[in-house]
């Protein structure tokens, strides 16, 4: 991420002092991670707020997976079952659903492939348009497509084809109209970062995902984000996923001081489902709010990246003093290199070695 920055212009100068934050908050964790320092650096050009203990995506994602996730992780994030996870909160209508190559109609009713086809075209009939996605990571939106009206049965199946299995057919949400104002065309959401640590649900941080032309708002296709405070109110800039920051959208739209409609309702139902899951250690969750002011959850990333919201100035662990505790116990407590040498199989730890 740090190296694909090209558009980064910033007139936020460096310190001696705050390189030496940095290396000497590193330094400890040694034994299990080689900071790379330009990592803070970046998010400290891109935000214009110092934090010693930003991280990048390969951390969080991978160092630190085996300690956030439990084996459910793969089923907690398909949204085939998000409506038995969450119960209280809205979801998108799946008029039909792929679930490991099993097709199912909205009322869990069991369909060939056959079925479904002629079931989308009868919904199309009425609806004129649907949302076709993957059931998990769909990759920065790149494998959502629409279908419409006009489509053949054989053009439809190719669809589901394409996607093999695990995909959902969802009816398509307007967005409120504080949501819609930076861009019309796409559904533009909240990116709301939750952690659980010490047996609570922290807010790390929230983003407003745009559009900026297109179908999808998100950041790996051209979007932008901004921060959200609280109280759902927007920060005075955005930012691109190459770095550019702006004060103004392309459209015209000023970001400073825009009120989102429930956003800080949003927030605290991002709460609430984290803690149905809470063997989920971090989780990144997409919500939204129609155009009759209902708030919808839209999928959950775990844990997701790290760098759109520390691209806005805010950590992905709430403040450096919770990251360093996290840090202490994973990277120094925690933390072993399976090893073997001819008599024994062993865990090298930063002070000890356990035989297996």
């Amino acid at each position: 991420y740090v190296n694909n920055l090209t558009d980064l212009q910033s007139d936020v100068e460096v310190t001696e002092e705050q390189i030496r934050e940095i290396e000497e908050f590193w330094k400890p964790y040694e034994f299990a991670y080689k900071n790379d320092i330009n990592i803070q650096l970046a998010f400290y050009k891109q935000s214009g707020v110092f934090d010693p203990s930003y991280i990048g995506f390969g951390l969080q994602r991978y160092s630190l997976n085996r300690f956030w996730n439990s084996e459910t992780f793969s089923t907690f994030r398909n949204k085939n079952f998000s409506k038995l996870l969450f119960p209280f909160v809205k979801t998108p209508t799946d008029f039909i659903s792929n679930n490991y190559g099993i097709y199912w109609d909205e009322e869990k009713n069991l369909l060939t492939e056959e079925e479904a086809v002629q079931k989308i075209k009868e919904i199309l009939n009425v609806e004129k348009e649907v949302i076709l996605k993957p059931a998990l990571d769909s990759g920065s939106g790149h494998a959502i497509s629409f279908l419409n009206s006009d489509m053949s049965d054989e053009e439809i199946l190719a669809s589901f084809k394409k996607l093999k299995s695990n995909f959902v057919c969802q009816k398509i949400i307007k967005n409120h109209a504080s949501y819609a104002a930076p861009n019309k065309t796409s559904l533009n959401t909240l990116r709301i970062c939750t952690l659980h640590y010490k047996n609570e649900i922290l807010l790390a941080g929230t983003a407003f995902r745009m559009g900026v032309s297109g179908r999808v708002d998100n950041w790996g296709q051209g979007g932008l984000v901004c921060r959200v405070d609280v109280d759902g109110v927007c920060g005075d800039f955005a930012v691109t996923e190459k770095g550019k920051k702006v004060f103004i959208h392309p459209n015209g739209f000023e970001f400073a001081g825009h009120k989102l409609f429930r956003a800080d309702e949003a927030q605290e139902i991002a709460k609430k489902c984290h803690r149905m899951i809470p063997q989920q250690k971090y989780i990144s969750w997409d919500f939204t709010v129609n155009d009759d002011g209902e708030i919808f959850f839209i999928e959950m990333n775990s844990p997701g990246g790290t760098e759109l919201i520390e691209a806005l100035g805010m950590n992905t662990y709430v403040n450096k003093e919770i990251a360093k505790e996290i840090f202490d116990d994973y990277f120094i407590n925690r933390f072993f290199y399976v090893k073997a040498n001819y008599d024994w199989n062993y865990r090298e730890f930063s002070d000890h070695v356990s035989l297996l």
